[in-house]
């Protein structure tokens, strides 16, 4: 058969899977039969615009790009399309890609080289209901392809930046698709589908292996391919003559995983320093999930967080960061976090160590220690410190503002200062009926003559005096106290000579159990207070439907099921640091989200009702999210998202549980998201919901698994949607997933 005729070193290569494809950097082309016209730009280091531009005046328009150390190359050809436009960027530009659609155009080819992306859109291509997705790994992106493979077909797959991106589509006259990948080119595979009808549709490279995809076509195609160390000029032209055109061009170039991890870490460095945050904090999370043994690069995300406002997640990441390396700025990192979080004591003697530390004295070392202090209710010590970083940087804003304040409150006559340095948050839970209270006093001067504590309205005091005295404070409690079953209120009151202060009360609930129980957060977000952002009519009522039906049908007591209608971002952010503190090893936690979504340079992101759309402060991200699910001591934990492009909270591939019983799936901990969507807009009258809640009611198994309720909502969402959209179920990445199941249990 014609397709079989190949070069000697192809025929090896295909029988033989010659070592140079996996360990050496390579070259490969793919031909067929056609006579179309067809040429190819030289090698450029910069993108080949006036190679482009002259070819589309002769009717000619771009089939392949490829790029190699050296630069790109585009191939051109006589293709079927009466229109063309491409786009260059570093982020994936999905904006392009949404303006293109509107007007009636689709995808052709995607690519990526020199740190950026490279799409092309085209005008008679006939494709229909295009659509895109990127993922992390490839076990991902396969999920992602499989969820569309019954309606849609690959157009067009690349790897870069440390992701995967595929086009998919209807309207291509493929009758089948298949997927193989090898660190060798799969050669014996390729020419097993070529004796059954298959062509190669796509191809690429990432993650240290080959992707090939290959179609049935309409009539199948005469088709060879030949690898080269150097580009394969010779081939080209010698096929060319035999009236063979080129499908693909590709070169593997290889890294190994400390270049990737430093374009990673690269990659967050600039977005750091272009105050980009968010992107920063993902670049320098896929880093660490290459190697995470960089003391710096912890640093480093740990600071992006705190610069985003994401502080609980920031201080886990400090954490790691001094496990391995003990400096400076580590300490001041964390510093500042912990200033950010309000424990001041903590605060202070972290930047005391960073300080000590220092063998240079830089004015942030006195103005930030001169915070904590201020913090703390030392104004005096405060301003010796602010003094001292303006001496350096005179011209300093943000220390001459502290400078002022701490100044003010001198002048006052200041009563006398509580800082809480635990409980820290104003509501909180205890798994432990005895707990340790600790409080830093600062009277400024002021005698005091009496410090209580009271636990439910009742003097626990262990004397009227009967506190340590700290050097940074001038009275302290420190003092464990039992907790009855349920909310305890604790009180500080101070007495000097001049007044009786009371502190701000502190409620911690504790709960006697034995663990296993089902908690469930449930955040539905109607109305905005930002005007530009559209309000929803029903998320608000959606929730208080689905608290019914989980504490009513399933193992979910009401105290445990927690509705925020129409939070903010505070709202949420607390209610989710009780559940880290309530939930114990045993206990299962479902999330629920419904609501604006929206993705921002490739992060994911959810409105509260405080969001303002042209600021991303009051979003909530996947990463920040991400991160509350880490710490929780839970079994297992569910988010379940209905909201636009929810799909981007979903990094992970899952493995299939069902020849597990019940009992065993519930023993290995997991860490699972179910989506309403992938990265695509889903309508504001939710089919999610309405068949989530659905299958819920019918539900009568006594192991009904959370893949077995999305086994039964994908097709009813799929076939009953507007737009078709297709529910999403994975895992969430980096948070403790070990492949077990979250079980609804029957009442």
């Amino acid at each position: 058969m014609q397709y079989w005729k190949t070069t000697i070193w192809a025929l090896l290569s295909s029988f033989f899977a010659i070592e140079i494809q996996a360990q050496n950097d390579t070259w490969i082309a793919v031909m067929s039969a056609s006579e179309v016209a067809q040429t190819y730009s030289q090698e450029s280091t910069t993108f080949p615009n006036k190679y482009i531009d002259a070819e589309w005046k002769k009717g000619n328009y771009i089939t392949d790009i490829t790029y190699n150390p050296n630069g790109w190359r585009v191939v051109m050809s006589g293709a079927k399309y009466t229109f063309q436009r491409w786009k260059k960027s570093k982020d994936f530009p999905s904006d392009f890609i949404e303006t293109g659609w509107k007007e009636g155009l689709d995808v052709t080819k995607i690519a990526f080289g020199g740190d950026e992306w490279v799409v092309v859109m085209s005008k008679g291509a006939g494709f229909t209901n295009e659509v895109w997705g990127k993922r992390e790994s490839y076990d991902e992106i396969l999920t992602y392809i499989k969820g569309y493979w019954q309606t849609k077909d690959v157009i067009s797959i690349a790897y870069g930046d440390g992701a995967w991106v595929v086009i998919m589509a209807n309207g291509v006259e493929y009758s089948n698709q298949l997927i193989q990948t090898g660190v060798d080119f799969p050669s014996a595979w390729v020419q097993g589908q070529y004796k059954k009808g298959y062509n190669i549709t796509s191809i690429t490279y990432g993650e240290g292996k080959w992707l090939v995809v290959m179609s049935q076509l309409p009539k199948q195609r005469a088709e060879s391919y030949e690898f080269t160390a150097e580009f394969p000029k010779d081939y080209i032209g010698r096929e060319w003559n035999n009236k063979k055109r080129i499908l693909f061009l590709h070169y593997n170039y290889n890294k190994d995983n400390s270049e990737y991890y430093e374009d990673y870490n690269q990659a967050g460095i600039e977005a750091l320093n272009s105050k980009d945050y968010d992107g920063a904090i993902e670049y320098f999370t896929e880093a660490l999930r290459i190697d995470n043994s960089n003391a710096d690069t912890y640093n480093n995300l740990a600071w992006s967080k705190y610069l985003a406002g994401q502080c609980q997640g920031g201080l886990g990441d400090i954490n790691k960061g001094l496990a391995i390396k003990k400096d400076p700025y580590a300490y001041h990192t964390r510093g500042a976090i912990e200033l950010c979080l309000g424990r001041c004591r903590e605060a202070l003697n972290d930047f005391e160590s960073a300080f000590n530390m220092s063998t240079t004295k830089d004015a942030y070392l006195y103005g930030d220690r001169g915070k904590a202090k201020a913090c703390l209710g030392n104004y005096t010590d405060a301003i010796v410190d602010f003094n001292a970083a303006l001496k350096i940087e005179p011209n300093n804003a943000d220390y001459k503002k502290a400078k002022a304040e701490a100044e003010a409150n001198l002048r006052k006559n200041v009563e006398p200062t509580v800082t809480w340095d635990y409980p820290y948050n104003a509501f909180s839970a205890s798994a432990k009926s005895n707990i340790e209270v600790k409080a830093c006093i600062h009277a400024e001067g002021a005698k005091i003559n009496k410090v209580q504590l009271f636990l439910n309205g009742k003097d626990v005091s262990l004397s009227s005096r009967g506190f340590d005295v700290d050097e940074d404070c001038d009275a302290t409690v420190s003092q464990n106290v039992n907790l009855q079953s349920g909310k305890n209120e604790l009180e500080i009151v101070v007495t000097t000579d001049q007044k009786t202060t009371r502190s701000e009360k502190r409620t911690i609930e504790y709960k006697t159990t034995a663990g296993g129980d089902y908690h469930a957060l449930l955040i539905g977000v109607s109305s905005y207070q930002d005007g530009s952002i559209k309000d929803l009519e029903k998320p608000a009522g959606d929730v208080k439907q689905l608290a019914d039906v989980l504490s009513k049908q399933y193992t979910f007591n009401p105290s445990d099921v927690h509705v925020l209608a129409n939070p903010t971002k505070e709202d949420i952010l607390n209610k989710l640091i009780y559940l880290q503190e309530r939930l114990g090893e045993k206990d299962n936690l479902m999330i629920f989200y419904a609501g604006h979504g929206i993705v921002k340079n490739e992060v994911g992101y959810w409105l509260p009702s405080d969001a303002k759309k042209d600021s991303r402060v009051s979003w909530l991200s996947n990463a920040e999210l991400r991160d509350y699910v880490n710490s929780m001591k839970s079994k297992h934990v569910l988010i379940v998202a209905d909201a636009c492009f929810s799909g981007s909270i979903i990094s992970g591939s899952y493995r299939d549980m069902t020849e597990f019983a019940c009992a065993e799936m519930g023993k290995i901990p997991s860490r699972r998201a179910m989506t309403s969507g992938a990265n695509t807009v889903v309508p504001d009258e939710s089919v999610f919901f309405q068949y989530l809640l659905k299958k819920l009611q019918e539900n009568t198994s006594s192991c009904f698994t959370a893949e077995d309720l999305y086994t039964k909502i994908k097709p009813a969402v799929i076939n009953n949607s507007p737009n078709q959209q297709i529910p999403q179920f994975g895992v969430l990445p980096q948070a403790g997933d070990e492949g077990g199941n979250f079980i609804f249990k029957r009442r």
